[in-house]
């Protein structure tokens, strides 16, 4: 701002080569009075490190496990035919004529709701919110007649494709890469400020080519998690059904597989 592996990461660009892409340019706009050129192996190689805490330290937060279990229920909703009751059930009140916009800002109101009254509001509840509302919108939005003008059995049947198997893997690689996206963003843009006299990351380079660059890598890199995610949802349902409990099982499980993934990325820069 990721243990067993599950098939091969696809080929992309090493974290290094992602990082030296701005750091590049941010490399001139620093200060001449800088002492040294910017390292761009040590930044990225700090920047692993303490994102692999930072992510195992997040196993237990709230926010980052109700975020993703409400994305399987709003998947779960998508096959009944009281859709519009079912998202009820969960905080999503949306009326006939409402579209995937309606949805994702229905969920975000619903996920606040959950964690104002639990009083759990952190950086990574944050980060996962975002993350869930930019891969439902995404990967529905291509089903859905338009992200602003569909009606809600529109949506329904846009969001119906994600609640296979298949669909939900693809839904859960696109939510852990973004995710993962933000999660790295965040601790690349504090590290490098000891590394540019102190400027922040976020102001420096070229944000928006960067970010594209950085998503990509980040959701090629959420491949490993991507069966596991629709193997678990498909199996859990069908034996016992999705509950709070054992997504949190599931959450810690996938955080550990990307946490491994970074280290083996940090290793093999």
């Amino acid at each position: 701002m990721g243990h067993t592996r599950l098939g091969s990461i696809p080929k992309s660009r090493k974290w290094a080569v992602v990082v030296s892409g701005v750091m590049g340019e941010a490399s001139s706009e620093a200060s001449t009075s800088t002492p040294t050129r910017i390292n761009v192996d040590d930044l990225a190689r700090e920047t692993l490190e303490a994102a692999q805490g930072g992510l195992i330290a997040a196993i237990n937060d709230t926010g980052l496990i109700y975020t993703f279990f409400i994305l399987t229920q709003i998947a779960l909703a998508s096959r009944k035919d009281d859709w519009q009751h079912s998202l009820t059930r969960i905080g999503i009140d949306l009326p006939e004529e409402a579209t995937l916009h309606d949805l994702t800002t229905g969920m975000q109101g619903a996920i606040d709701d959950f964690l104002y009254s639990q009083n759990r509001v952190t950086d990574i509840s944050e980060m996962a919110q975002k993350a869930a509302g930019e891969a439902l919108a995404t990967l529905a939005s291509d089903k859905s007649t338009t992200l602003f003008g569909s009606a809600l059995s529109e949506v329904q049947t846009a969001v119906h494709d994600l609640s296979t198997k298949n669909g939900f893997s693809d839904l859960g690689q696109k939510f852990f890469g973004l995710f993962m996206a933000r999660f790295l963003n965040f601790y690349l843009s504090r590290i490098s400020a000891s590394y540019i006299n102190g400027n922040s990351f976020s102001h420096i380079g070229d944000i928006s080519r960067f970010n594209n660059v950085l998503k990509n890598h980040c959701e090629q890199s959420a491949f490993i998690v991507r069966d596991f995610c629709g193997q678990w949802y498909s199996k859990t349902e069908y034996l016992k059904g999705i509950s709070l409990r054992n997504t949190a099982g599931f959450i810690a499980v996938a955080l550990k597989k990307l946490s491994a993934e970074m280290k083996r990325q940090e290793i093999g820069q």
